[in-house]
């Protein structure tokens, strides 16, 4: 790692008392000057870039380990632009020590390997960062300093640090003592001092340390970058503007072909980096295994010791719920797969005090390597992205489904940059909480399947929340969501498929010889639909039953294939503790939904499924309602067709 060397010459007479290599930075500095000016930008962005420049030139010339000819190497440093305001700075730090086949690449996420990040919302760019930091040191611990060295460098804004993810992540990070990162932020022409003055004090309150340099003071820049290095907290750099400036006269500026390019001291020091460390990855003794994680292959018979692992686990499970059976399948996974890092919120083990006396629950021991992060999930899941981008390790967390809402914007990025992140959501919320009420999740299910790139995975039992991990672990197009219930609506195990499996993302779980009626259901209800067609085939309506625990892998099937599941002809229903809002595209234009409409209910879940009509007898009161009215069933019938229930709005104030 580079370092501010104290025996620098020094030529006061030309340059105002600057070193040799200061003087290098300076006409860097002046470089990158001319290239923002010529760009199109705002006065208000110029102002902030041109308060930046010098800082981020000596940061590039002096300490980044940055290769330009293999920009994405392992054990580069990380430089985390998260905002499109700071790109022209990136864009000519990269056209004045890169090659030109880097400078034709456009500067956009997924094209060019320089960009770490997408820009996103603000603080998104700093709790990845974070995560990034994490993964480093993650790393280490596993591999040692000969292959993980390195550091993380966010270019933020000021509007990043007063954001609650932004917060949340540089609690975390000051927590797990994430030493190797560092912070360089500036603030905007129109930012309250007194405002930007009490962000870096929530930061020094957050275990960070605050340095205030002069953003024109050169040799006060390149103290701070040092003391840096040295630092045993995560750090944060302000760059303050000055009425003084103390570098050189444009004039004396002009950088020499030897400055830029592949002569500049940013590729010469990163290519001998790289070198010395390709030497040493050549005879390390884990050279495999670390292969093998930075390039997501899994271990060999890794399917088999997982099972094994799993269904040892159930052993001594106290039930077979999803929530159970989800939880047990991510210890095993964390037996198999060394590379997993798994950060835990409080709320993911949150159980009523009802079931604890009842079954005497106990929260399941944390994921080797894991941490915890207390109730600060949205920047947990912005460290996500992060982990996931650094790369060599699997990232997933687990939460509440209560708290789904509070990590969507990291999801989102995670979802838009196709980053492999698991995110295991326990407590669907229909439970009585601790503190007496309940909290239906009503459209977060429709909200997580309506978002790009996302599976989302919602089992019914425990044979079928394995399958549903193999299937999420398997998902290359970006993250994917388990949710998963801590209830079980019948203490017997579900059959064996009928046809398909749950692999595919739907399937046939008892299929009569002459289906009338499709119920096709997820979760915890697939077993409620089963009661359901039991009670039809009492009634003369042979129904079939369906489970579709995942909808985007089932809609990635042939539709032959979903024909077959769904079925040809007859009347199709949907049974889900949810909103039906995107059901018709199973159901069809004629298809049945039951489901919920409504929340602010505080009832146990027994008494939700009641009140909204999601159980066996009601739901074949309505299928044998609406066949009869739309003629499908004809002739004698040992019931008579009853009207549906009327349901009563309002709060349900019924207890146990």
């Amino acid at each position: 790692m580079a370092t501010v060397l104290s025996t620098d010459q020094y030529f006061p007479e030309e340059d105002g008392g600057l070193s040799a290599q200061q003087i290098s930075v300076a006409r860097m500095g002046h470089a990158a000057r001319l290239l923002l000016r010529a760009e199109t930008l705002l006065p208000d962005t110029r102002t902030v870039l041109d308060l930046m420049c010098l800082p981020v030139t000596a940061l590039w010339c002096r300490v980044l380990r940055f290769d330009p000819a293999a920009p994405d190497w392992p054990d580069r440093d990380r430089f985390v632009v998260p905002s499109t305001t700071m790109l022209p700075l990136l864009r000519a730090m990269l056209r004045l020590t890169g090659g030109k086949e880097q400078m034709a690449l456009p500067l956009e996420y997924g094209r060019h390997p320089a960009l770490e990040v997408a820009p996103g919302p603000a603080g998104q760019g700093v709790a990845a960062a974070a995560g990034m930091a994490l993964a480093e040191q993650t790393l280490s611990r596993r591999f040692g300093r000969s292959l993980v060295n390195h550091r993380t460098w966010v270019l933020a804004q000021d509007s990043d640090l007063v954001t609650g993810v932004a917060m949340e992540a540089a609690q975390l990070a000051g927590r797990f003592g994430l030493d190797r990162l560092a912070v360089l932020v500036a603030p905007s022409a129109t930012a309250d001092l007194a405002d930007f003055t009490d962000s870096l004090t929530r930061f020094s309150a957050s275990g960070w340390t605050v340095r205030k340099v002069d953003a024109t003071n050169l040799p006060a820049i390149t103290t701070a970058l040092a003391a840096t290095l040295r630092a045993r907290k995560p750090t944060l750099v302000a760059c303050l503007p000055s009425a003084t400036a103390t570098i050189p006269a444009d004039q004396k500026t002009t950088p020499e072909e030897e400055l830029t390019g592949q002569w500049s001291p940013t590729a010469r020091r990163g290519a001998s980096t790289r070198r010395s460390w390709l030497r040493r990855f050549a005879r390390h003794r884990q050279r495999a295994e670390f292969e093998r994680e930075h390039t997501a292959r899994q271990p060999t018979l890794f399917h088999e010791d997982w099972q094994r692992a799993w269904q040892w686990r159930m052993r001594t499970a106290l039930d077979t719920s999803t929530q159970e059976s989800g939880l047990a399948a991510l210890h095993a996974l964390s037996d198999t797969r060394p590379e997993l890092v798994c950060l835990t919120a409080s709320s993911a083990y949150s159980v009523p005090p009802t079931v604890r006396e009842q079954t005497g629950w106990r929260a399941p021991p944390t994921v080797p390597g894991g941490q915890e992060c207390s109730i600060q999930e949205h920047g947990m899941a912005g460290m996500l992205n992060g982990l996931a981008l650094h790369g060599g390790l699997l990232p997933c967390c687990a939460a509440s489904m209560m708290t789904v809402d509070r990590m969507r914007s990291a999801m989102r990025m995670a979802a838009f940059m196709r980053q492999k992140v698991l995110y295991l959501l326990t407590d669907d919320g229909l439970a009585l909480g601790d503190s007496g009420g309940a909290w239906q999740p009503v459209e977060q299910l429709a909200s997580l399947r309506a978002t790009p790139n996302l599976a989302v995975f919602r089992p019914g039992s425990a044979e079928e929340t394995f399958k549903c991990w193999e299937a999420a672990l398997q998902w290359q197009n970006g993250p994917a969501v388990l949710v998963l219930c801590p209830r079980q609506n019948t203490p017997q195990r579900l059959p064996a498929p009928a046809y398909g499996s749950a692999a595919r993302g739907g399937y046939v779980l008892k299929q009569p010889e002459k289906r009338q009626v499709t119920l096709i259901a997820s979760g915890p209800e697939v077993a409620i639909a089963l009661e359901a067609s039991h009670h039809l085939v009492q009634r003369n309506i042979n129904a079939a039953v369906v489970s579709i625990p995942c909808w985007e892998l089932f809609a990635g099937q042939p539709a032959s294939y979903r024909r077959t599941v769904l079925g040809n002809a007859g009347l199709r229903v949907g049974i889900e503790a949810a909103s039906g809002f995107g059901w018709e595209r199973w159901l069809g234009p004629d298809g049945l939904f039951v489901g919920m409409d409504d929340f602010g209910t505080s009832a146990p879940a027994n008494a939700l499924y009641e009140r909204f009509g999601i159980t066996a007898e009601a739901i074949c009161e309505k299928v044998e309602h609406h066949l009869f009215a739309s003629g499908a069933a004809r002739g004698p019938s040992l019931y008579a067709p009853d009207q549906p229930r009327t349901r009563v709005r309002g709060p349900l104030l019924t207890r146990p």
